[in-house]
């Protein structure tokens, strides 16, 4: 394998093992890296780092137009660039366990250019450097360079302030990669609790979804991701964010994922910003099966407290007390199997699996095993993945023994089953395949008609 080729596969894995929802890397020469972090393990483990990784959106030079319904066309060139960062995540990586924190993309934060979104972090940057470095436009012969690597480096900086944390690797990409992702990895299963129908023609953008399950391709898969209306707005779409990164991983850590990887590289543009080698790569795929992955969203608050405004504008407040309580747990050691911590909190199962009595059937594998007793909720099927869900209040070390026992991840989402306690063991439509052996109990709980 080539020098330039190894730093595709390594862009292209580590993008999807720390499983961003838009993002499938295809990665730039080393020219591309503002610095390269220096770390070391043990032969044979996996390092500890932090990473940001951050989807830009797509910049349009010609909109669309009207009830005529001309097409949008993208910007060409380093004009592409010329766009925020709408969708951004955190991921911490250690032994055992994988972070991902969505960041919303209305975040107040205050640096040299004053008070703004963080969305915008990455365009600042990006101007700034580029008229320094004595351009007046991205379509000027050599402004992309001074561009992208300012932009880059507001982007840490900015995550960094924010966090409180350091930032050892970056991914910035287009998010029209991800669809050919999707695409290649066979689709992904959705359950809408209500219909999608958006049209935004100077976007290019058709959203028409029905509500229930569905199975999408990368096309309608993208638009699922971007659509920011309805309940929840952009809270909601980070949870999308979330369910389509956990189909994606559990795609990526089966082995027949390795062979799909030329088909995945072929055809991708250059058209990523990042400092990942392909020695983080090895060590990631070495161990990707026994990390436990745990999604979460940055505390924010809404621009308005008591009827007051913090700033004018509408802003979410970072919530420091409350980031640096989640970040304590997201930056500990991950516990091994030998030492995880019995659980305190009784988790409520919610079957949506269609297998009738398999709710029943995994409340009583947990008390058998003398844990702590489940209530059962069971609700329409959904094609949503098995998971451990958590309020942003719930138990942590709870949801973590739950996730090692039963092999799943760990989520905190904006939605959450009504009636369920603050643990739940959420069994989606993989269930069934999952705990086979469970689903052929279920049968002798359901009553005989």
């Amino acid at each position: 394998m080539s020098w330039r080729r190894a730093f595709q596969v390594g862009g292209l894995m580590a993008a999807i093992l720390s499983l961003a929802s838009y993002y499938i890397v295809e990665a730039k020469p080393e020219k591309r890296s503002i610095a390269t972090p220096n770390w070391y393990t043990p032969s044979g483990d996996v390092p500890t780092f932090n990473m940001i990784i951050a989807g830009r959106d797509i910049a349009y030079c010609k909109p669309g137009f009207g009830p005529i319904g001309l097409a949008a066309e993208p910007c060409k060139g380093a004009e592409r660039y010329n766009g925020r960062t709408d969708t951004m995540m955190f991921v911490r990586v250690q032994p055992g366990r994988l972070d991902v924190m969505s960041i919303p993309r209305d975040t107040l934060v205050n640096d040299k250019y004053g008070y703004h979104k963080i969305n915008a972090s990455f365009f600042d940057g990006g101007q700034a450097a580029m008229l320094e470095a004595g351009f007046t436009a991205l379509k000027d012969p050599g402004a992309e360079e001074p561009y992208l690597q300012g932009g880059v480096a507001q982007l840490k900086a900015s995550a960094e302030s924010l966090l409180g944390v350091g930032i050892d690797y970056y991914v910035v990409f287009n998010v029209e990669l991800v669809e050919k992702v999707i695409d290649a990895l066979g689709g992904v299963n959705v359950n809408l609790p209500e219909a999608m129908k958006y049209t935004d023609r100077a976007a290019n953008l058709y959203i028409d979804l029905p509500a229930g399950n569905s199975h999408l391709d990368g096309k309608k898969a993208v638009g699922y991701l971007r659509f920011r209306h309805g309940t929840g707005s952009d809270y909601a779409r980070m949870d999308r964010g979330k369910d389509v990164i956990g189909q994606l991983l559990a795609k990526v850590k089966s082995p027949a994922a390795f062979g799909l990887l030329p088909t995945l590289i072929s055809g991708l543009q250059n058209d990523v910003i990042t400092n990942v080698t392909p020695d983080l790569v090895q060590k990631m795929l070495a161990s990707a099966r026994g990390l436990t992955p745990h999604f979460d969203t940055l505390p924010t608050t809404e621009n308005n407290v008591a009827g007051q405004q913090i700033i004018a504008g509408s802003y979410l407040i970072p919530n420091d007390a409350d980031i640096k309580a989640k970040l304590e747990t997201v930056l500990t050691q991950a516990p091994t199997s030998s030492d995880l911590v019995l659980p305190t909190s009784a988790p409520t199962v919610v079957n949506q699996s269609g297998i009738p009595g398999l709710g029943e059937a995994m409340a009583d594998y947990l008390k058998r095993h003398g844990w702590l007793s489940a209530n059962v909720i069971t609700l329409e099927p959904a094609s949503t993945p098995t998971q451990i869900m958590r309020r942003s209040w719930g138990d942590a070390s709870s949801a973590e023994f739950y996730a090692k026992v039963l092999g799943v991840s760990v989520s905190t989402p904006y939605r959450y089953p009504e009636g369920a306690n603050n643990i739940v063991v959420f069994l989606g439509k993989d269930a069934g395949s999952k705990y086979a052996a469970l689903a052929l109990e279920a049968k002798n709980l359901v009553p005989k008609p």
